[in-house]
């Protein structure tokens, strides 16, 4: 990079011979201005801000010294040449002091003024290098804190969740380690984050599991929440579920952490159901003085969030709120279920549903906080609705929905509050198909449709019925249109249609295989008798039927907050 030059001297040969006679180009320099006093000097420095100042010691108005002095305080990297006499060495000394480079005796020979031109050149580029190399050591070294800082987050959570996993960093000092990530503990806890979605916003969903984009807002109001109120929160990168740890530096009394974190929990819930429409439950482990101890304070809110299948109504659980329960009712729960078997019979819908919320009582009892235990004892319940339903109708697949189905939502059932709306929901369709003059068939009419049912996807015919059943094809027509109003025909669609429709609603079943697989050789005449049945094709109700699938199986709690 070219160096530009200011030449001072009061002397127009002097100054005229330096300009001209030195090779600039060879030096890597430009001379930008001269002149011919101090005076007119200081300003052509001002204007020119040069690399190099040649100037003469002894000029009118300011001395060379004056000059130099100037360089070294506006430009400090710059360097001064001073041209002096002998007689002027003292002159030249002061200079050396004020920061002038080098100094060159008259008369003035070109080759050392070349050689200190190019000395100066060169510790300038030295310079230049040097604190170019500095400047990009410390934009360097910025960068890396900078992506320190960046990358702490996650790498605090890692180190959370290998401590939750039982699986510390291997060959580093525990200490070591924390005290470069800047995490401090003298007690610690646990706290785990779900939505409390109800059953309806549920359905094709087996969980309720947080989104990842929602679990990183909910994080962040943890977060500030815990700041405020002089702890730490750190997310644990478990994608299944939102996993804090809250971490107190300082050793506090029991109960002020646990008021310290019940607060944060009370206002995560509240900011998640106002900002983001997501109804959530968190379950606080034990408290620990050890980070070691995060995967027993892990295991121990888990097994606490299972508890709030039974405990609805707490949106924040605790240890100590847990009760034990009993032995006392074990041995009553199988009779528990045949009263309400009986009630299911002989009382009415509004009966039998608050009898039913007796049953929901004595089942979560029983089950002493297994899930597990409690869902099959509520399976069991659903099953005995349905074959009631079935003795008295003889048709299994009147409740439009197959008995997996109905398991299936039982499984999926969030908690025993969702799980009394359900069943209530259940009995009262069942009992209002009962109630609303669904007629109990005789005997002959049921094995009939009992046969249709069962063969429907057969070769049938009405002939063929009646010999199953030992009577005459004329008495078994006139039996089916008294008791059921359709005849043989009519029975035998119904029961196929209802059947396809069931088969659409599997989304590996295909339109075009259904009408086969329920009695149907040709696919037009399927397609005839579904449309004039349904009001819409088979390929239509499939169609439905898949887009409601996707729907509820992808709930956007989100949406609410536009």
């Amino acid at each position: 990079m070219n160096k530009s030059v200011v030449v001072i001297d009061d002397k127009p040969l002097i100054r005229k011979a330096i300009v001209q006679t030195i090779n600039w180009s060879k030096l890597n320099c430009t001379v930008v201005g001269q002149a011919e006093d101090g005076v007119e000097g200081k300003q052509v420095i001002l204007d020119c801000r040069p690399d190099i100042l040649i100037t003469d010691i002894k000029m009118p108005g300011l001395s060379g010294l004056d000059l130099a002095e100037l360089m070294q305080t506006t430009f400090p990297l710059s360097k001064t040449i001073l041209i002096t006499g002998y007689q002027d060495f003292e002159y030249a000394q002061r200079a050396v002091r004020l920061g002038a480079y080098d100094f060159i005796v008259k008369p003035v020979r070109n080759d050392e003024l070349e050689r200190v031109i190019s000395l100066a050149v060169m510790e300038m580029d030295n310079r230049h290098l040097e604190l170019s190399h500095t400047e990009s050591m410390s934009e360097a070294m910025s960068k890396l804190k900078e992506q320190h800082q960046s990358s702490l987050p996650f790498l605090r959570s890692k180190y959370v969740t290998g401590l939750i996993d039982g699986s510390p960093e291997p060959g580093t000092q525990p200490q070591e380690i924390r005290d470069q990530l800047g995490i401090s503990c003298s007690r610690c806890a646990i706290l785990i984050v779900r939505s409390k979605m109800s059953f309806a916003t549920m359905q094709g969903s087996d969980s309720t599991r947080i989104k990842l984009d929602m679990q990183a807002k909910l994080a962040d109001i943890a977060r500030n929440s815990a700041a405020l109120r002089e702890f730490e929160v750190i997310e644990s990168l478990h994608h299944d579920e939102l996993v804090l740890a809250g971490l107190f530096a300082k050793p506090l009394p029991p109960r002020e952490i646990k008021m310290k974190l019940q607060s944060v929990c009370h206002e995560l819930i509240a900011k998640a159901r106002n900002h983001y429409g997501l109804i959530c439950c968190i379950a606080v482990s034990p408290q620990y003085k050890q980070l070691e101890d995060l995967s027993h304070a892990h295991r121990e809110a888990s097994i606490l969030m299972d508890s709030n299948f039974f405990r609805a109504e707490e949106p924040v659980l605790f240890p100590e709120n847990t009760h034990a329960a009993g032995d006392a009712c074990k041995h009553s729960i199988i009779r528990d279920l045949e009263q309400f078997n009986q009630i299911l019979e002989h009382a009415s819908g509004e009966e039998t549903v608050l009898h039913l919320e007796k049953v929901l009582g004595q089942i979560t009892e029983y089950s002493e906080g297994n899930i597990l235990v409690a869902k099959g004892l509520l399976s069991d319940v659903c099953l005995a609705a349905a074959r009631y339903y079935f003795r008295l109708t003889g048709d299994e697949f009147g409740l439009n929905k197959r008995i997996d189905e109905i398991l299936g939502d039982v499984y999926r059932l969030p908690d025993m509050k969702a799980a009394s709306d359900y069943l209530a929901s259940f009995v009262k369709e069942i009992k209002c198909k009962l109630e609303s003059g669904d007629k109990e068939y005789s005997l002959v009419v049921k094995k009939s449709v009992d046969y249709i049912n069962n063969h429907f996807s057969e070769n049938l015919s009405l002939t063929l019925v009646a010999e199953h059943l030992g009577i005459s094809s004329s008495y078994l027509s006139r039996l089916l249109r008294q008791e059921t109003g359709i005849n043989f025909v009519d029975l035998v669609y119904k029961a196929r249609i209802d059947a396809a429709k069931r088969l659409l609603k599997d989304p590996r079943n295909k339109v075009n295989e259904v009408g086969e697989m329920v009695g149907y050789k040709e696919y037009a005449y399927f397609y005839q008798v579904f449309k004039k049945i349904e009001g819409i094709s088979p390929k239509e109700y499939k169609n439905r039927g898949n887009e409601m699938r996707s729907a509820s199986a992808n709930p956007d709690p989100e949406s609410k907050d536009g």
